[in-house]
Order: structure tokens, then C-alpha cells, then sequence
């Protein structure tokens, strides 16, 4: 019989989880009619080589080997530990290798890692059409905590011009008022990771009022952030809408945050999908000021 097992991701697996990475994803997604996150395994190979090559990732990939010895990836996971409460994901396995016991091996083994590095909570965003993966993450400990929409970005209403919104590039001498700002929302500082995210380069936004940053936005699904009022993070997404097309343009919204949703849909953000919002350890905090949560955490 084969088996599997577990070993640190190493470069020249990249390729082949990359393919996986789409494949685990575009197979549940299509199934379900759902929005695809990866048009492409060149897609999903682009997010892999991302985050392998990331300084604050820790990968680990599941090998097979047959009865002959051959090996063939089968899956990986990751651990984001830039800030102290760590982000878990990607965690894909090859749609053939599924229901096996890879990914609660996968899952087990980055939890592990999260404790040895002493991260005082770990935390991911799960899809909430796959059942599985819900199950398999509270039988491991995980919590729901809360529920979030995917969304496109709000337009720019009649009348308003991107000159008028205060909103500008991020620079890394803002990267102190993205730590005071995350420390005031989330209770921790996300600056470390904003910093790496603007040297791979990533674009991000603050929002100024009075001279002073009242708040800071990164796009992607890997981005995230804080601000003082509703307004802000509104007027930062709309600047985004108008600059950015494609993948990167789209935010995750905690539908806890009643009034900014409801507001998002009145100017024209739309919901792509929902997510549940889950954390290990803790205990969980909800933030305190106004946020945007990243695909992790």
C-alpha cells in the first residue's frame, strides 16, 4: 500500500504544489458553482512560489512513494509568523489523495509548529461550502469566531474624486503608524508583516486626516487593515477599485462589522463568496477598531 509522509517544502516541489494548490481549489469551487480563486495552475504556482519564498513562512509538503520508492507530492501547508498570532494556509491535497488522512497530517503538523515557535493563537479563513474542511478544523481544536464575505471593491460615488479622499501610497516610513494603528485594532501589531508584503512589492494605501494616518489598507487576499472609521477603510477600498483590476482587487469583509457591509453593498461592493473565520488557541479577542482581516489571519 502506499503511504505518505511529511517533509519541509523544499524548491523544486513548487511547480507540482502550485498545480495542487489549484487543482484542490478550482475542483471544490467548480463543483459547488462557486468563484474560482486560480484561473490557472500558473496561478496557483504563483502564490506557492510567494509564500515559500517568504522569510515568515514555514512550509511542509506530504510525499507518497509507492511500492517501488517513487515519489510524488501530495499536498502542503503553510504558516505565516510574522506577527504573533500566526495565519494557517494554504492547505491543499491533490483531489486524488484526498480523504486520507493528509490533511488532518498536514493540519497536526503546522499546529505543532505554531507551539514550538511559541505563536499564542493560530488562526485561517475556511470556505464555507466545504463541509469537510470545517469538520476537520473543529476536530482539531479550531473555533468559529466569525463569518466574512469576499468582495469587489465599492465605486466612487457621484461627485467624489480620488484627489478628495486623503488617500495616498503606503511608503515603509508609514509602516509605524500601520504598527499603532494594528496594535489599537487587532491588539497586535501587524507592521512586520505589511513590511514584507511592500518589498514583494505589494501596493497599500493609507488614508490621512488632519496630517496624521487615521488608516492603512493592503490589497489582496493576503492583505489587511485598520483604521479609525468605517470612512476610511470605504474611501481606501474605492481608491483600490479605481487603480487595481483583477485578483488583487478584492477584500475580505467580517459580516460582524454590520454597518460597513451594509454600506459596502450601497455603493456597489458585491459578495463573491462567504468564509469562515476560525481560530486555534486564544482566547480569540475580536478586534477593537475598524479592520479588514487577511486570508489567514
Amino acid at each position: 500500500m502506499p503511504s505518505f509522509r511529511l517533509i519541509p517544502v523544499e524548491p523544486d516541489h513548487l511547480p507540482e504544489l502550485g498545480r495542487i494548490c489549484y487543482e484542490a481549489f478550482a475542483t471544490l469551487q467548480r463543483r459547488h458553482n462557486a468563484p474560482v480563486d486560480f484561473e490557472s495552475a500558473d496561478e496557483g504556482r504563483m502564490v506557492i512560489n510567494l509564500l515559500a519564498n517568504r522569510p515568515d513562512y514555514i512550509g511542509v509538503a506530504a510525499i507518497e512513494e509507492d511500492r517501488h520508492g517513487k515519489p510524488t507530492l501530495i499536498g502542503s501547508n503553510f504558516l505565516q509568523t510574522a506577527d504573533v498570532v500566526a495565519g494557517l494556509g494554504p492547505i491543499t491535497v491533490d483531489p486524488q489523495s484526498q480523504s486520507r488522512g493528509v490533511g488532518r497530517a498536514l493540519m497536526q503538523h503546522i499546529i505543532k509548529e505554531a507551539k514550538q515557535r511559541d505563536r499564542r493563537e493560530v488562526r485561517l479563513f475556511q470556505e464555507a461550502i466545504n463541509i469537510t474542511s470545517l469538520s476537520l478544523y473543529t476536530s482539531l481544536g479550531f473555533s468559529w469566531v466569525d463569518s466574512a464575505a469576499l468582495m469587489t471593491p465599492p465605486r466612487l460615488q457621484p461627485g467624489e474624486a480620488v484627489s478628495e479622499l486623503g488617500v495616498r501610497s503606503m511608503t515603509p516610513a508609514d509602516l509605524s503608524a500601520v504598527a499603532e494603528l494594528s496594535e489599537a485594532t487587532y491588539g497586535y501589531s501587524r507592521a512586520e508583516d505589511a513590511a514584507i508584503l511592500l518589498n514583494v512589492p505589494f501596493p497599500g494605501f493609507v488614508r490621512e486626516r488632519g496630517g496624521k494616518v487615521v488608516g492603512y489598507f493592503i490589497p489582496s487576499l493576503l492583505g489587511h487593515a485598520g483604521a479609525q472609521t468605517d470612512d476610511d477603510l470605504i474611501a481606501m477600498l474605492s481608491v483600490m477599485g479605481q487603480q487595481l483590476a483583477g485578483p488583487p482587487a478584492k477584500f475580505i469583509c467580517p459580516l460582524s462589522e454590520v454597518e460597513l457591509f451594509r454600506t459596502l453593498l450601497a455603493r456597489g461592493a458585491r459578495v463573491l463568496k462567504l468564509l469562515n473565520y476560525m481560530s486555534y488557541g486564544g482566547p480569540y479577542k475580536p478586534p477593537r477598531g475598524k479592520w479588514l482581516p487577511s486570508i489567514q489571519c
